[in-house]
């Protein structure tokens, strides 16, 4: 009986425990679109695993094909959260001009810092824009920027100055129908200390402003973007590394040497 009282014990601790234990909550993943700084509400958003879907129209765009891809929770040497230039902004505006813009954050919180180590949050993008024809010539230009964001608080959509990549810059001009590469200005990695094995969040932000001519077409933009969150490499590993070509090639002449 004694036995039985010690096991029955044992497994109402062992279950206080399983019920007790603190479990990681289910990472968020979302975008949301603004319109000349308005929030849009007719986005559609579909998420499957770590890839992101979004569709729908604002005031004075269209977006067909939006597309976001993360590796969370990924690994502690490195996280990514992508935008895809599958997407495709076009303007809805040609017909009465103007200039507008639209603003696109992806976020995704959940990951984890690895302990006692500095992440190196670096940024780049790359894109075009088009025209396509219809109810007019195409005729205006489109400027864009792009940013990544990493969150110590594990915010979604947290954007904080201390945790920014530079702001990154590009531009086209559009007459007619075609495309224009849009160059982004290089980002620039920064040393973003983060707690060690503290959950954080990632943020994408990306920005279309189009000026259409009176009487266009529809004018189109689209962005790959990608922020990374990685452990830098220690510097003597890389020095080490750098030294190896030289020390086996010594090795090689020694031993011709000593051949001969």
């Amino acid at each position: 009986m004694t036995r039985i009282r010690n096991l029955m014990l044992l497994a109402v601790v062992a279950l206080a425990a399983i019920l007790g234990a603190p479990t990681r909550a289910e990472a968020g993943y979302s975008v949301r679109v603004y319109d000349d700084g308005v929030l849009q509400g007719g986005i559609t958003v579909l998420t499957s695993g770590n890839s992101l879907i979004f569709t729908g129209t604002t005031t004075h765009f269209s977006i067909t094909s939006g597309n976001g891809v993360s590796n969370n929770p990924g690994t502690q040497a490195g996280s990514n959260l992508d935008l895809s230039a599958t997407e495709q902004i076009a303007t809805t505006f040609g017909a009465s001009g103007g200039t507008h813009t639209i603003r696109i954050e992806l976020s995704q919180d959940g990951w984890l810092a690895p302990v006692g180590t500095p992440l190196t949050l670096s940024s780049s993008a790359g894109g075009s824009a088009g025209s396509v024809a219809g109810g007019g010539t195409p005729s205006g230009s489109v400027s864009a920027t792009y940013q990544g964001f990493l969150d110590n608080t594990n915010t979604l959509f947290g954007q904080p100055v201390a945790g920014s990549t530079p702001i990154m810059s590009a531009s086209a001009n559009l007459n007619g129908s075609g495309t224009a590469p849009l160059n982004f200005s290089p980002g620039t990695a920064i040393n973003y200390n983060v707690p060690g094995g503290t959950p954080f969040s990632m943020t994408d932000v990306v920005a279309f402003t189009f000026t259409v001519n009176p009487g266009s077409g529809q004018m189109t933009a689209n962005v790959s973007g990608s922020t990374v969150a990685a452990v830098p490499a220690p510097a003597g590993l890389i020095l080490a590394l750098a030294g190896i070509p030289t020390m086996s090639l010594g090795a090689w002449l020694r031993r011709r040497r000593q051949a001969v």
